[in-house]
């Protein structure tokens, strides 16, 4: 059978609906394998459940899509209610789906905004030398996000990093000498690796010079970073589920379409 006029555009307008629905599903599956790799995103939400499961069912979410996506453009093609209804059901239950984690992770930005205050404090108080990969992580954060500490540089007084705490600050300010203890880790510096920068790091005051330490500290810009991050989601979110209503609507009326058409020739 081959739609004409109308019931024709419609079969093709479907189509490119679920095209377009398809092509997300195949986006969402490689944000998601991203946000799995992501090395400030798996820092900030470490040892939090929610983010590593929330991350696994947009892998789910999105590999649904592509192949719910497949089915809907092959209905369309060869007109087949049964194509078609399967993919209006389907496509309902993502919608809703869809609605209820939107609600959720919107009701619980503040829990995740407590969370990457107390991963970062915890790292720079107590994690960071510990081990090479928190180590790793924390320098390509502060030189990526050019941040340095927590709050500010002073966050790393009293540290792991420096167990001296306000003592050892003035002995740094004295010293010249090669042992001295840093104030501060090098990935904190704007140019790691210079004279300046290793001046700076034995020597950093209230007043220090931003231009040789980053004066910002790294909470503040991760909680930008998600919050960025956030908006996009929410945005591509809004975007899937315009498309979403508009393949149910469209695949039910040629659906309907269909049948008459069959009626019809009956």
């Amino acid at each position: 059978m081959a739609l004409r006029g109308c019931y024709g555009f419609l079969k093709w307008l479907v189509f490119l609906i679920n095209l377009i629905f398809w092509l997300a599903g195949v986006g969402i599956l490689v944000l998601s394998i991203w946000l799995l790799f992501d090395q400030a995103l798996l820092f900030a939400a470490k040892g939090a459940l929610n983010y590593q499961t929330g991350t696994y069912i947009l892998l789910v979410t999105g590999a649904l899509m592509t192949v719910i996506g497949f089915l809907g453009c092959c209905g369309a093609l060869r007109e087949s209610q049964c194509l078609l209804g399967t993919f209006f059901v389907f496509l309902m239950v993502i919608l809703v789906a869809e609605i209820s984690g939107g609600v959720w992770a919107y009701m619980n930005r503040a829990e995740l905004h407590k969370m990457v205050r107390e991963t970062v404090q915890n790292t720079v108080h107590k994690e960071y030398t510990k081990d090479n990969v928190t180590t790793t992580t924390f320098d390509m954060i502060q030189q990526s996000l050019r941040c340095c500490g927590s709050r500010d540089y002073k966050s790393w007084l009293g540290s792991v990093y420096h167990p001296g705490g306000l003592g050892r600050l003035d002995i740094g300010v004295s010293s010249q000498t090669q042992n001295i203890t840093h104030v501060v880790p090098e990935s904190c510096c704007v140019n790691p690796g210079t004279p300046e920068c290793k001046k700076a790091r034995q020597d950093v005051k209230p007043e220090h010079n931003p231009d040789v330490i980053h004066a910002e500290g790294c909470t503040s810009k991760l909680e930008d970073l998600l919050k960025e991050y956030f908006n996009y989601f929410l945005a591509v979110g809004v975007g899937i589920c315009i498309v979403e209503l508009l393949g149910m609507i469209f695949s039910m009326l040629l659906c309907c379409a269909i049948r008459k058409i069959e009626e019809f020739k009956a």
